[in-house]
Protein backbone atom coordinates (compact mmCIF):
# COMPACT_ATOMS: atom_id res chain seq x y z
CA UNK A 1 0.00 0.00 0.00
CA UNK A 2 2.69 2.51 1.15
CA UNK A 3 4.73 1.86 -2.20
CA UNK A 4 1.26 2.32 -4.17
CA UNK A 5 0.55 5.66 -2.42
CA UNK A 6 4.50 6.97 -3.09
CA UNK A 7 4.10 6.21 -7.05
CA UNK A 8 0.67 8.26 -7.05
CA UNK A 9 2.77 11.08 -5.30
CA UNK A 10 5.53 10.58 -7.53
CA UNK A 11 3.13 10.50 -10.83
CA UNK A 12 1.50 13.17 -9.50
CA UNK A 13 4.21 15.26 -8.86
CA UNK A 14 5.61 14.97 -12.28
CA UNK A 15 2.51 15.66 -14.12
CA UNK A 16 2.74 18.73 -12.22
CA UNK A 17 6.02 19.29 -13.64
CA UNK A 18 4.62 18.56 -17.59
CA UNK A 19 2.03 21.06 -16.08
CA UNK A 20 4.72 23.64 -14.86
CA UNK A 21 6.41 23.15 -18.50
CA UNK A 22 2.91 24.41 -20.54
CA UNK A 23 2.34 27.37 -18.28
CA UNK A 24 6.05 28.41 -18.59
CA UNK A 25 5.63 27.75 -22.40
CA UNK A 26 2.48 29.84 -22.32
CA UNK A 27 4.28 32.58 -20.52
CA UNK A 28 7.55 32.64 -23.27
CA UNK A 29 5.19 32.38 -26.40
CA UNK A 30 3.36 35.23 -24.90
CA UNK A 31 5.63 37.39 -23.71
CA UNK A 32 8.30 36.92 -25.94
CA UNK A 33 6.36 36.84 -28.72
CA UNK A 34 7.65 38.58 -32.07
CA UNK A 35 8.64 41.43 -32.70
CA UNK A 36 9.47 42.45 -29.27
CA UNK A 37 9.12 41.12 -25.27
CA UNK A 38 5.53 42.29 -24.07
CA UNK A 39 4.48 42.48 -20.16
CA UNK A 40 0.89 41.26 -19.60
CA UNK A 41 -1.58 40.14 -17.41
CA UNK A 42 -1.88 36.78 -19.14
CA UNK A 43 1.68 36.44 -19.44
CA UNK A 44 1.92 37.11 -15.51
CA UNK A 45 -0.91 34.74 -15.11
CA UNK A 46 0.86 31.93 -16.99
CA UNK A 47 4.45 32.47 -14.70
CA UNK A 48 2.44 32.40 -11.47
CA UNK A 49 1.10 28.99 -12.72
CA UNK A 50 4.25 27.62 -13.95
CA UNK A 51 6.25 29.15 -10.53
CA UNK A 52 2.91 27.36 -8.41
CA UNK A 53 3.02 23.63 -10.52
CA UNK A 54 6.57 23.35 -10.12
CA UNK A 55 7.20 23.93 -6.72
CA UNK A 56 4.34 21.35 -5.65
CA UNK A 57 5.06 19.26 -8.21
CA UNK A 58 8.68 18.96 -6.77
CA UNK A 59 7.16 18.70 -3.48
CA UNK A 60 5.12 15.74 -4.43
CA UNK A 61 7.98 14.14 -6.41
CA UNK A 62 11.06 14.82 -4.29
CA UNK A 63 9.11 13.63 -0.78
CA UNK A 64 7.43 10.85 -2.95
CA UNK A 65 11.02 9.24 -3.03
CA UNK A 66 11.57 8.36 0.47
CA UNK A 67 14.85 7.23 1.61
CA UNK A 68 14.12 3.78 2.75
CA UNK A 69 16.30 0.85 3.10
CA UNK A 70 15.38 -0.14 -0.45
CA UNK A 71 16.87 2.66 -1.63
CA UNK A 72 20.22 2.29 0.07
CA UNK A 73 20.38 -1.28 -0.85
CA UNK A 74 19.77 -1.01 -4.71
CA UNK A 75 20.01 2.48 -6.13
CA UNK A 76 22.29 5.18 -5.56
CA UNK A 77 21.93 7.53 -2.10
CA UNK A 78 19.66 9.80 -3.08
CA UNK A 79 22.37 12.76 -0.88
CA UNK A 80 24.77 11.29 -3.78
CA UNK A 81 22.69 12.26 -6.39
CA UNK A 82 22.02 15.65 -4.81
CA UNK A 83 25.66 16.32 -4.57
CA UNK A 84 26.26 15.34 -7.90
CA UNK A 85 24.39 18.03 -9.02
CA UNK A 86 25.25 20.90 -6.93
CA UNK A 87 28.50 20.42 -7.82
CA UNK A 88 27.28 19.86 -11.34
CA UNK A 89 25.56 23.52 -11.44
CA UNK A 90 28.78 24.92 -9.82
CA UNK A 91 30.49 23.70 -12.43
CA UNK A 92 28.23 24.67 -15.66
CA UNK A 93 28.01 28.24 -13.87
CA UNK A 94 31.75 28.41 -13.98
CA UNK A 95 31.96 27.49 -17.83
CA UNK A 96 28.72 29.13 -18.99
CA UNK A 97 30.07 32.35 -17.17
CA UNK A 98 34.14 32.30 -17.89
CA UNK A 99 34.22 30.60 -21.58
CA UNK A 100 31.18 31.63 -22.95
CA UNK A 101 30.22 34.80 -21.07
CA UNK A 102 27.01 33.86 -20.36
CA UNK A 103 24.54 36.10 -18.13
CA UNK A 104 23.66 33.62 -15.25
CA UNK A 105 19.78 33.83 -15.16
CA UNK A 106 17.42 31.12 -13.51
CA UNK A 107 17.28 28.91 -16.45
CA UNK A 108 20.70 26.91 -15.72
CA UNK A 109 19.93 26.13 -12.11
CA UNK A 110 15.75 25.01 -13.16
CA UNK A 111 18.04 22.77 -15.85
CA UNK A 112 20.29 21.41 -13.48
CA UNK A 113 17.71 20.87 -11.00
CA UNK A 114 15.13 19.33 -13.71
CA UNK A 115 18.12 16.62 -14.81
CA UNK A 116 18.43 15.82 -11.35
CA UNK A 117 15.33 15.61 -10.02
CA UNK A 118 14.07 13.28 -13.06
CA UNK A 119 17.08 11.05 -12.74
CA UNK A 120 17.19 10.61 -8.92
CA UNK A 121 13.80 9.27 -10.65
CA UNK A 122 14.87 7.35 -12.84
CA UNK A 123 17.60 5.76 -9.97
CA UNK A 124 14.26 5.13 -7.48
CA UNK A 125 12.03 3.35 -9.90
CA UNK A 126 14.85 0.83 -10.51
CA UNK A 127 15.61 0.71 -6.53
CA UNK A 128 11.81 -0.49 -6.40
CA UNK A 129 12.38 -2.62 -9.27
CA UNK A 130 9.96 -0.44 -11.51
CA UNK A 131 12.56 0.05 -13.90
CA UNK A 132 15.36 -2.51 -15.19
CA UNK A 133 19.05 -1.37 -15.01
CA UNK A 134 18.81 -1.15 -18.87
CA UNK A 135 15.55 0.48 -18.80
CA UNK A 136 17.24 3.12 -15.96
CA UNK A 137 19.87 3.89 -17.90
CA UNK A 138 17.96 4.37 -20.79
CA UNK A 139 16.11 6.94 -19.61
CA UNK A 140 18.92 8.51 -17.77
CA UNK A 141 20.72 8.93 -21.25
CA UNK A 142 17.85 10.49 -22.68
CA UNK A 143 17.03 12.92 -19.58
CA UNK A 144 21.17 13.65 -19.99
CA UNK A 145 20.45 14.16 -23.33
CA UNK A 146 17.33 16.52 -22.71
CA UNK A 147 19.78 18.67 -20.63
CA UNK A 148 22.46 18.92 -22.88
CA UNK A 149 20.32 20.56 -25.44
CA UNK A 150 19.00 22.80 -23.06
CA UNK A 151 21.85 23.86 -21.88
CA UNK A 152 23.02 24.07 -25.63
CA UNK A 153 20.34 26.61 -26.30
CA UNK A 154 20.58 28.45 -22.56
CA UNK A 155 24.37 29.39 -23.81
CA UNK A 156 23.29 30.64 -27.22
CA UNK A 157 20.19 32.10 -26.59
CA UNK A 158 21.64 35.86 -25.83
CA UNK A 159 23.74 35.35 -29.40
CA UNK A 160 20.92 34.65 -31.27
CA UNK A 161 18.45 37.05 -33.22
CA UNK A 162 15.41 37.68 -31.46
CA UNK A 163 13.39 35.37 -33.82
CA UNK A 164 16.07 32.92 -33.38
CA UNK A 165 16.12 32.91 -29.78
CA UNK A 166 12.46 33.23 -29.59
CA UNK A 167 12.65 29.59 -31.10
CA UNK A 168 15.67 28.67 -29.13
CA UNK A 169 14.01 29.37 -26.10
CA UNK A 170 10.82 27.17 -26.50
CA UNK A 171 13.00 24.22 -27.16
CA UNK A 172 14.15 23.49 -23.66
CA UNK A 173 10.71 23.87 -22.69
CA UNK A 174 9.37 21.32 -25.55
CA UNK A 175 11.97 18.86 -24.78
CA UNK A 176 11.72 18.63 -21.16
CA UNK A 177 7.66 18.40 -21.43
CA UNK A 178 8.12 15.68 -24.21
CA UNK A 179 10.31 13.72 -22.15
CA UNK A 180 8.95 13.62 -18.55
CA UNK A 181 5.20 12.64 -20.60
CA UNK A 182 7.27 9.72 -21.46
CA UNK A 183 8.57 8.58 -18.07
CA UNK A 184 5.23 9.41 -16.67
CA UNK A 185 3.52 6.81 -19.24
CA UNK A 186 5.89 4.67 -18.57
CA UNK A 187 5.92 4.87 -14.72
CA UNK A 188 1.57 4.19 -15.25
CA UNK A 189 2.21 1.21 -16.95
Amino acid sequence: MKKVLRMTKILTGNWLMVICSVFYLAWWLITFKPPAPKGNFIGTICLIGAFLTGLTGLFFTATGMTNDEEIVRSGIPGVVILIAGMVMYAVLLLITRTLFHRQVTSELFIIVGWGVLEAALCNYLYALGRFSVKEAFIYVAVILLAAIISLICYVFYYELPYVKGYIDGCIPLVLCMVVMVLLNLRIMR
